[in-house]
């Protein structure tokens, strides 16, 4: 497999973030004649979303960021600060999945962040993922074809959840081995956002996801 590349080339369909935008904060109860909630800021192109996340202006509505809060924004822009995806000019990269062997389960690191204090959806998703058809889950990147990204986000109508959304990015463990130093570091992949407040079908629909990002792999192992 030859690992995909630079950012702004590898964003089809990008994360990213969860929103429900204002028709989730503007739902009122029918029993209730609730006040409309203050508008809430929406998330804005700047040079620090250039620098975190390779996206120019023009890019950032293209992918849909622009739909997303300044908070959330906010929230994608350190989880991606927290992986550091690489563009490849001038770089000597070694990568697990480049020797991934037909036939072999295909090794998945799963990292999961954002509004999850019981550890509740972490615990589904990675159910979910567990159960895609050929892939084994592993604690290190180091021995992982493709990495999972996750963050959610609780959404709430008053005080009440109403559900969670999530922002995701996959990834292809690598080893940067410029300069004779050795570096753990990650291609990115595939990035994407789900809108919708759901439960244990977050779980499901991120599990679908990675099964269809990991065509690429399987591809490749069929050759």
């Amino acid at each position: 497999m030859r690992p995909r590349g630079l950012f702004g080339a590898i964003l089809a369909g990008f994360v990213v973030l969860l929103s429900t935008c204002d028709a989730v904060s503007q739902i009122t109860p029918t029993h209730n004649k609730a006040k409309t909630p203050a508008k809430t800021a929406m998330a804005v192109w700047s040079p620090e979303v250039q620098q975190a996340l390779g996206l120019s202006a023009t890019d950032f509505k293209t992918t849909g960021l622009n739909k997303l809060t300044q908070t959330q924004l906010q929230a994608l822009e350190n989880s991606a600060k927290s992986h550091p995806y690489l563009d490849l000019k001038n770089k000597l990269l070694s990568c697990t999945a480049n020797a991934f062997v037909p036939g072999s389960h295909l090794r998945v690191v799963l990292s999961v962040a954002g509004d999850d204090p019981t550890g509740q959806r972490a615990a589904e998703i990675r159910k979910a993922v567990q159960s895609v058809s050929g892939v084994e889950l592993v604690d290190v990147a180091a021995n992982a074809e493709r990495a999972l990204h996750v963050v959610i986000q609780e959404q709430t109508l008053g005080k009440r959840t109403i559900g969670y959304t999530a922002s995701y990015v996959t990834g292809t463990p690598c080893v940067d081995e410029t300069s004779g130093k050795t570096t753990d570091v990650e291609l990115k992949g595939q990035l994407g956002t789900y809108t919708d407040p759901k439960g244990v079908d977050l779980a499901r629909d991120l599990a679908g996801m990675l099964d269809q990002d990991l065509q690429s792999l399987r591809g490749t192992s069929s050759k």
